[in-house]
């Protein structure tokens, strides 16, 4: 696998991204953040290069398929206004869509292209399936790890540094009450991944985001997450709430055994 490929791709990646100047400065904003997003995923896929065990071949290859995960973002975010998904209006199927009508892949080999491509659809999930092919299973991992890392990094940064209600999108249009889930408390003290079905405010998305720790799989990840110090800003965003500073410690806990 080559840079140039790779260089290749991002090229078509920034005149794609590009076609979606808007005027509505959220949703400029919007744009400006996911491209933003998918360079730094692609960045961390470096950093993680080495523990994965990937080969630099197949770290360029991770680095495109970190390029091209959320590519169907842009649509879903002009077209239809959310970066809610649902089953008329996922970026993923929108992504895979995108990349294979352009016929974004055609340097790659058939091999190559479905890794790119499985790893995008995978990216997202709660969990992945245990039927995975061993082959596929690191540029996956890889993938989600980057990804949740800097998912931490934004969400951390908006909430702390920018007023509630500024961007809804990426408060995924939930209301501001003090309750919080149960079923995402207990998920949360028992170590498990949050399914998002039982994310019903903007605190249980924050400590949703939080919990995306759960999914990491690379010691440099958690080191990361660690040195970033991301859950504590987010915590601090949080009312100071018994069961919420239970989670967190619950969380803090995880995080350093796991150093």
């Amino acid at each position: 696998m080559k840079q140039e490929v790779y260089n290749n791709i991002e090229t078509w990646f920034n005149s794609y991204v590009a076609g979606f100047e808007n005027e509505i400065e959220e949703i400029k904003s919007n744009i400006n953040l996911k491209r933003n997003h998918s360079f730094r995923v692609a960045n961390l896929i470096k950093e993680l290069g080495e523990e994965s065990g990937l080969d630099e071949s197949d770290v360029i290859l991770a680095q495109i398929s970190a390029l091209l995960h959320d590519v169907g973002r842009f649509e879903q975010l002009t077209k239809f206004g959310t970066f809610s998904d649902t089953e008329e209006i996922n970026h993923i199927q929108l992504g895979i869509s995108t990349i294979t009508e352009n016929n974004i892949l055609s340097e790659l080999t058939e091999e190559e292209a479905n890794m790119v491509i499985e790893s995008i659809r995978n990216h997202n999930e709660s969990l992945l399936p245990k039927s995975i092919d061993p082959k596929l299973l690191p540029f996956c991992q890889i993938l989600r790890d980057a990804d949740k890392i800097d998912i931490l990094h934004v969400v951390s940064d908006y909430y702390s540094n920018n007023k509630q209600g500024s961007n809804k999108r990426l408060e995924m249009e939930l209301s501001d009450k003090p309750e919080i889930s149960k079923k995402l408390y207990q998920s949360i003290i028992d170590e498990k991944h949050v399914d998002f079905k039982d994310v019903l405010t903007l605190n249980d998305l924050k400590l949703y985001q939080m919990s995306l720790i759960f999914d990491l799989k690379y010691k440099k990840s958690f080191k990361i997450v660690s040195e970033k110090t991301y859950l504590k800003q987010i915590f601090e965003t949080l009312p100071k709430k018994d069961l919420v500073i239970d989670m967190y410690r619950q969380m803090k806990i995880y995080l350093e055994n796991h150093l």
